[in-house]
């Protein structure tokens, strides 16, 4: 079998990759996971990439590769750059270059096993040949380290063809168009975008086969809207999201900020914490459990969960409040000085974009922000109509055999159970608010199998209340 053929990458397109990653990951070179993700690792692994007919590797090669069995990326990386040790360089590649929209993970099936492995595939915007078009080079205020106007968290994905990076051009003036200082232009689609005031209207696009851009053509939007217009369109998604208002002039849900200025976050722990105090759970042979209470043993029964579409995450990201705003409320007095410190160029941006952005850039201060299980993904189901789902009483959530919650319903347990846990708003997943929510949700669309919902009917007000103390171990075990 001959030896494979690199075709080397142009230096435009390299400089390309490189600036796509500064812009979506972090500025080169970094280490992550031990490894040193450089200018050169990037280009070595698009080469071996782009070797392949279906520009697709296996991550991993077999630990006894056969004779004729092609290598992975790990073998291939190795080879050329001389590597050793057992730091995984290929799965951080991999992960770097997905994350910046450059290559995208897949399935590579062996030709003689027919097992499957994960590999990696180098999409089709960055692969190129012998004849292919050349890249115009990036201006000098975007390939230098030390620009004075850093790009707009917007323009590190084109909107359009969400492939391309954009970049201010001054010194040009497009034809047909009234004179500005700068435009935006796409490094991929030619997309180009001139500013009006706080936004930005798209006026002309050079290539791009998806039609859908025509609907944008003439259109201004803000660039936080830009920037969720992008997110919308990723051809990876499922969810659909409605096009941002070109004045951005969607209301903002509003927080529930405590009172006191003396407020605590507070502290995370396990995601299952068992709070039944007062015994061990015995299950029944009609499927129902025996909870001790004092000297008592009340009978919960299970309530049916119709689970609905699947799990969502990233939903703390359609908050709409402002994050200069936040930071001047109680809650988040602590992260008022640090905030205006260190992200002062974010202030004006919406706090659930601010998050998701520093989410996706790995800076870990977007879960101070957050409750304790505000990051968590979350799920939507209904309670299956019975006659005891319509009466009032206690309620318990089961984990693993252990309870994790309790609850008085002061209606009826369909309509309590429906309105406290069925559904999680990007509200629900900040600070100033206590977490139950995400968490018993999280808990139950997570862990179906695994977690159920009991109830346990009882008229009296008090008694509710009694009960559910005991559990919660909020007051001594008095006689009921």
């Amino acid at each position: 079998m001959s030896a494979t053929q690199f075709f080397p990458i142009n230096p435009e397109l390299l400089a390309l990759a490189c600036e796509t990653v500064n812009r979506r990951i972090d500025r080169l070179p970094f280490t992550l996971e031990g490894c040193s993700v450089t200018q050169e690792l990037i280009g070595v692994t698009m080469e071996c990439l782009n070797a392949e007919f279906s520009k697709t590797l296996a991550i991993h090669s077999k630990q006894v590769p056969e004779k004729g069995t092609p290598e992975g990326l790990d073998r291939c990386l190795a080879q050329r750059l001389d590597l050793t040790g057992d730091i995984p360089c290929a799965a951080v590649i991999t992960d770097v270059l997905c994350r910046a929209g450059i290559a995208e993970k897949t399935e590579v099936l062996d030709s003689k096993s027919h097992a499957r492995c994960r590999g990696v595939r180098l999409l089709a915007p960055w692969t190129w040949h012998s004849a292919s078009a050349p890249i115009s080079s990036l201006p000098p205020t975007v390939a230098g380290t030390g620009s004075e106007t850093p790009p707009s968290p917007w323009m590190n994905l084109c909107p359009i063809c969400r492939t391309g990076i954009l970049n201010r051009v001054f010194g040009k003036q497009l034809y047909g168009i009234p004179h500005t200082d700068y435009f935006v232009e796409c490094t991929h689609c030619g997309a180009k975008y001139i500013p009006e005031k706080d936004l930005f209207c798209l006026v002309s696009i050079a290539t791009i086969r998806d039609p859908s851009w025509k609907r944008y053509l003439n259109k201004a939007y803000s660039p936080e809207s830009w920037m969720e217009i992008a997110r919308a369109s990723g051809t990876t998604s499922t969810k659909r999201v409605s096009i941002p208002s070109p004045r951005h002039s969607t209301s903002a849900v509003p927080f529930s900020t405590p009172g006191s200025s003396s407020y605590a976050p507070p502290t995370r722990t396990a995601a299952v914490s068992v709070v039944l105090k007062t015994g061990t759970l015995t299950p029944m042979r009609d499927g129902s459990l025996g909870v001790p209470i004092n000297d008592k043993i009340l009978y919960f029964k299970p309530v049916k969960l119709i689970y609905s579409g699947g799990l969502k995450e990233d939903i703390f990201e359609k908050e709409q409040k402002l994050l200069k705003d936040i930071i001047n409320t109680p809650a988040y007095s602590h992260l008022k000085a640090k905030t205006e410190e260190k992200y002062a160029n974010y202030l004006p941006l919406r706090l659930g974009l601010f998050c998701w952005e520093r989410k996706e850039k790995h800076d870990p201060v977007y879960r101070e922000f957050l409750n304790p299980w505000g990051d968590e993904k979350y799920g939507t189901f209904m309670v299956e109509d019975s006659d005891l789902s319509g009466r009032k009483g206690v309620y318990l959530v089961v984990f693993d055999s252990k309870a994790c919650h309790a609850g008085s319903s002061q209606e009826s347990f369909k309509k309590t159970l429906t309105s406290e846990f069925s559904r999680i708003t990007a509200g629900d997943c900040y600070l100033d608010r206590d977490g139950t929510r995400c968490r018993i949700n999280a808990l139950l669309c997570q862990q179906k199998n695994k977690a159920t919902v009991y109830l346990h009917a009882v008229d009296n007000e008090e008694e509710r209340v009694r009960i559910v103390d005991i559990l919660m171990n909020r007051t001594p075990a008095q006689t009921l």
